[in-house]
């Protein structure tokens, strides 16, 4: 993807002004957006067709693959069932801390 060579001042500072957990929450939301249509493009599914297999309506699947649904811990186990496939994938490898 090409580089944007000019942005408009003005639209730097308020992308700057973004915290970076937002920022962060943002990209979460895309990467799962784009992990349920990843599958979906696998199976030759539709968007219908993840609605009829989730018992949801069309337009909220579209909401879901938008990028900026705000998905809950249960939707997203939901559509894993529906998919048969798994969109998160959290480690569980032990962290240790050190106390200060």
């Amino acid at each position: 993807m090409a580089r944007v060579k000019y942005i408009d001042p003005e639209f730097r500072r308020a992308l700057e002004g973004i915290s970076p957990v937002v920022r962060k929450e943002v990209g979460y939301s895309f990467d799962i957006a784009k992990r349920i249509n990843d599958i979906l493009v696998a199976r030759h599914w539709s968007q219908a067709d993840l609605a009829r297999a989730t018992g949801k309506k069309t337009p909220l699947v579209t909401r879901w693959l938008s990028g900026t649904h705000n998905f809950t811990i249960r939707t997203i186990a939901e559509i894993e069932t529906a998919l048969g496939a798994p969109i998160l994938n959290v480690s569980t490898a032990k962290v240790h801390f050190r106390r200060a």
